[in-house]
């Protein structure tokens, strides 16, 4: 089992103080044995039952002040338990531990072989870039959960309810059951979503996000950030799709000046601009193999090497990926690389298409709405036929379409209620098709669907945003209508 925090050999003076038959004892001891959660104390006179203050001087900080209980007599001293103090005390300790800290080939919290010394231990998942002046942040959050149960033993119901309901109301300042404002949801699907991104965001692990188009998976992408200890790092987001092949590895790794025509100066690429942050790879299935080499490799050994070096440089990035495209499928195929996937794979959260979220769509809609009020001058209800309307509708662009919906219906409505109508929301809309556009016939609808081809350079990711429609969607209307980008040239 993995050491809860990384021990060190030091000599400390430090000061014992407790009571002791009704009167204040003071012993001085020495300290030779030191982690954040625990000491080997020599010089104690007694085996002290209750929980005691002890004051090692610590050099460059002078005397700090912990609360701290015996566990057990270790090696002709006293092994203590330190509870932890306010977090200017806490770092001056962890400075103190990481000028002491002896780095060897193997993980000092679980003793596992591995010399990289940066990312985190491949065994026991515990974060081990020490030179980070966030380390003890972050160190911190990785083993919450942990630090939490071993001082449940100590607790009643009571205790938990009131832990709960603080952690809410006053550290979290919760208002709905969302890790974001923006990621509404009640229904049991969105539910199970947001306490696993709770779960899975303190950690380091990599994450995919799997879903339809328009679920929300940027959304989901920018909570794992803002609830992690990157939190004060960039979020970068790259949408593989949207950028031309021949362009993406230097928008992702970067280059160095003259590797290609055009480059006059050394750029940073995505990798880069995430260092200390978060990197967002939206529509991951559509990475070209060349490039999935590449950020197996990354996530491998956390080295990127820019186009034109022949070196390669260490970043700290946690990866986010996300698509809409069936992978297993795509590894059948041969278009995705199996090992690349089981790297992303460790952690997976799959967003429910809005068609399975129940009441979900009202509360949405309502969310939207009150949104657009709120900037401007504009109807702040829907009618009840409104609403029925949107429970019926199958939403294939999802949350996406649903969105855009409530925005035409905002702009349109003549009176102080959003009707059918202005959204567009009729007895023509056929369950699981897209949303057409506002054309009455086919003919009409091939060159709506052309002419937002043509705008987006044939992006189908891009032009799918705009017509408020999944990729697979466009595809099919492409297929119905023999659109060929060559014959629109």
């Amino acid at each position: 089992m993995a050491r809860l925090d990384v021990r060190v050999k030091t000599e400390l003076d430090a000061r014992v103080a407790y009571i002791s038959r009704d009167e204040q004892v003071e012993e001085c001891v020495s300290i030779q044995e030191l982690s954040l959660s625990g000491a080997l104390v020599f010089g104690l006179s007694s085996q002290l039952k209750e929980i005691f203050t002890i004051r090692p001087t610590l050099p460059g900080y002078g005397e700090v002040e912990l609360l701290a209980k015996s566990i057990r007599t270790n090696k002709g001293g006293v092994a203590i338990r330190i509870f932890y103090s306010d977090k200017d005390t806490m770092q001056a300790l962890w400075d103190h531990i990481r000028g002491k800290l002896i780095l060897g080939d193997s993980c000092p919290y679980c003793g596992y072989a591995d010399s990289s010394r940066e990312g985190t231990c491949k065994k026991c998942d515990r974060y081990l870039n020490f030179s980070k002046e966030i380390y003890l942040e972050r160190h911190v959050e990785n083993t919450f959960a942990q630090r939490l149960s071993i001082r449940l033993s100590r607790l009643n119901l009571e205790h938990f309810h009131k832990i709960i309901q603080f952690v809410d109301s006053r550290l979290l300042k919760v208002q709905h059951r969302s890790p974001d404002k923006e990621f509404v949801g009640t229904s049991p699907g969105m539910l199970a979503v947001f306490a696993m991104i709770r779960k899975v965001a303190p950690t380091e692990m990599s994450v995919l996000l799997l879903g339809e188009s328009g679920t929300g998976k940027e959304l989901a992408a920018k909570a794992l950030h803002t609830m992690s200890a990157r939190k004060d790092g960039p979020l970068v987001a790259v949408n593989c799709a949207a950028i031309p092949e021949s362009l993406l590895e230097a928008e992702l790794f970067g280059y160095e000046k003259g590797a290609f025509t055009g480059a006059y100066a050394a750029k940073k690429g995505k990798f880069e601009s995430a260092d200390g942050g978060t990197l967002f790879l939206d529509e991951i299935g559509d990475l070209p193999s060349s490039l999935q080499a590449k950020l197996l490799r990354f996530l491998e050994d956390r080295l990127i090497e820019r186009v034109g070096s022949s070196s390669s440089k260490k970043i700290d990035v946690r990866v986010v990926a996300a698509t809409n495209s069936n992978l297993q499928r795509s590894m059948a195929e041969g278009r995705f690389r199996p090992d690349l996937f089981y790297r992303l794979n460790s952690f997976t959260i799959k967003l429910p298409p809005l068609r399975e979220r129940g009441e979900d769509t009202v509360l949405l809609a309502r969310h939207f709405l009150e949104r657009f009020a709120s900037n401007e001058q504009g109807p702040k209800n829907f009618s009840s036929e409104g609403l029925e309307a949107i429970r019926r509708h199958s939403w294939p662009g999802n949350v996406r379409e649903l969105e855009n919906r409530v925005r035409r219906g905002f702009l349109m409505a003549s009176g102080d209620l959003v009707d059918s109508a202005c959204m567009e929301l009729g007895e023509e809309d056929l369950p699981q098709s897209p949303p057409a556009p506002a054309t009455k016939n086919i003919q009409s609808q091939k060159e709506h669907v052309i002419s937002v081809l043509e705008q987006n350079d044939y992006v189908i990711a891009k032009a799918a945003r705009e017509l408020s429609i999944s990729r697979p969607s466009l595809y099919a209307l492409i297929k119905k209508y023999s659109i060929d980008k060559n014959d629109n040239k």
